[in-house]
């Protein structure tokens, strides 16, 4: 009788091992995924027990990577109070954005333009990861709008800095705002060819727009060489002869060849003659510079 009650637990105990067993697999059961890739809320059963991690109010979010168009715009914000001091930055986003690099020097070049920051816009293309085409086409750009706004500054950053090859252009646009100022200029520049182009359409251009001042610094400039064969032509031009004979004869004297002089008095003869036969001996009789027998010839020459 007492073996009963001790057999009857045994089976009890053993019949509750085989239900946990069946309740209980070998392997975690296999994750379930929604259709739309997201896993199934856990139950709040297993919350509050601590077997599921709880659900947050909010999702946490991914981390954010920044945009090609979020990063140019803050870089932009930078460049606008940093300036120079952002320029790293500016490099680092062209490298790591090399489609958008051209638009953002181009508007940095724009609005360090707008600021008279020149030097600074050009140092800083020259160290820009930009393609060459790219780099040359916003250099230009800013050049032109230098030389349109400040030619004079211009003009003297490419003579500082032996770019030759942009004095032309600088020039002519300077020539448009202040003649004088960029005829003199071109008395600065070394010796050479491009000394001597600038020069000439300098004093053209000077005397074109205010004759009577570029002559009276045409009469206080040591005669020049360099200056002989545009003095000849301009000097003995029919046109002065007819606007200012006195000047024209002045001018002729200063010429520092003898026989380029000569040849610019003969000329010169011959326009007062056909402006006026009458008077062209008179002048030619205040002649500075000539002999009594050159003076003579020239006066027999129109006969």
């Amino acid at each position: 009788m007492r073996g009963r009650p001790l057999a009857g637990l045994l089976l009890a105990g053993a019949a509750g091992l085989g239900a946990f067993a069946l309740l209980a697999p070998d392997a975690p059961p296999a994750t379930v995924v929604l259709a739309s890739g997201a896993r199934p809320a856990p139950s709040p059963v297993l919350q509050m027990i601590g077997l599921a991690a709880p659900i947050s109010a909010e999702p946490t979010p991914a981390t954010a990577v920044p945009s090609d168009a979020a990063a140019e715009a803050s870089l932009l914000a930078r460049l606008a109070t940093l300036r120079e001091a952002a320029l790293p930055e500016l490099e680092a986003f062209a490298r790591r954005w090399p489609g958008r690099a051209a638009a953002v020097y181009e508007a940095l070049a724009s609005r360090w333009a707008q600021q008279r920051l020149h030097l600074s816009a050009l140092q800083a293309l020259a160290r820009a990861p930009l393609d060459e085409a790219a780099r040359a086409r916003l250099r230009q750009q800013l050049l032109d709008h230098w030389a349109d706004t400040a030619p004079d500054q211009a003009a003297r950053w490419a003579l500082a800095g032996g770019e030759t090859a942009q004095l032309g252009p600088l020039q002519d646009r300077w020539l448009h705002q202040d003649a004088r100022s960029a005829a003199l200029f071109a008395t600065q520049l070394p010796p050479g060819d491009v000394r001597q182009a600038l020069l000439e359409e300098g004093l053209s251009r000077w005397l074109a727009q205010d004759g009577p001042g570029g002559r009276d610094w045409l009469r206080a400039t040591a005669p020049s060489a360099e200056l002989d064969a545009w003095l000849a032509r301009y000097a003995a031009s029919d046109e002065l002869a007819r606007e200012a004979p006195a000047e024209a004869l002045d001018l002729v004297a200063r010429i520092s060849a003898p026989e380029r002089r000569w040849a610019a008095w003969q000329a010169l003869a011959g326009h007062l003659h056909d402006i006026d036969p009458a008077q062209a001996a008179a002048w030619l009789s205040r002649a500075p510079g000539l002999t009594p027998m050159e003076r003579q010839q020239l006066i027999d020459g129109l006969r």
